[in-house]
């Protein structure tokens, strides 16, 4: 019963800020001008966007999952700037009484309150049957040993370097491929040491391709 109520709590919460966007948004058509609306919902829309992709990328997301998000987080933006601009030239300095009141009574407010519970409903499912796989059937990925990147050349390095961020994404490897990815580093270092350091100047990403800044001459 408490999560059945805790779920129609977020969705009466959502569906009254929808309805109070909504009104908002149509205060801002018949009481702004049509320049200041747009200005208002393209500056709010390229900000959150903006933000939503440094944010994700700067968290090693997938790029894929923080590009499809990022328009998603622009329109809502770009609506709630406008209804908020509505509200403000029907009511004046009242619309923030609105503003702390729809954040005051959000689901993550609430649960912190203790209004209601945050641990997410569970269904109890019937018990189904486990395969257990042996460590020894799983395919691992073949990481290169730092001893053995002595033998790759520099586009191969860069390579390597790009290859293994995906594996990041996979927690039972994670630890190892930190530790592969960093003797990477190490070994481009030491042998393009002013390459490197023009790299890092650079405010590479963990996903970048460094090979404009080694692949410029015969590999060492």
């Amino acid at each position: 019963m408490q999560g059945y109520v805790e779920v129609r709590y977020s969705r009466v919460w959502r569906a009254a800020v929808g309805a109070l966007a909504g009104i908002g948004v149509l205060a801002a058509l018949v009481l702004v001008s049509p320049g200041p609306n747009l200005a208002t919902f393209l500056l709010a829309a390229f900000m959150a966007g903006s933000i939503s992709i440094s944010f994700g990328l700067s968290c090693e997301r997938p790029p894929a999952q923080v590009f499809r998000q990022a328009p998603q987080w622009a329109a809502l933006a770009g609506v709630s700037t406008v209804a908020s601009l509505g509200y403000g030239v029907a009511a004046g300095s009242e619309v923030l009484l609105l503003i702390l009141l729809v954040a005051g009574t959000s689901p993550p407010v609430a649960a912190w309150l203790g209004w209601i519970d945050p641990t997410p409903q569970t269904k109890v499912k019937a018990p189904v049957k486990r395969i257990v796989v042996e460590p020894t059937d799983l395919a691992l990925p073949e990481l290169e040993p730092a001893d053995q990147l002595s033998e790759l050349s520099a586009s191969e390095l860069c390579l390597a370097w790009r290859r293994s961020f995906t594996e990041l994404q996979r927690s039972e490897h994670w630890a190892a491929t930190i530790d592969v990815r960093r003797a990477y580093l190490d070994e481009l270092e030491r042998r393009f040491p002013e390459e490197f350091a023009a790299w890092m100047a650079s405010g590479p990403r963990a996903a970048s391709d460094p090979g404009r800044f080694f692949n410029h001459g015969a590999d060492r």
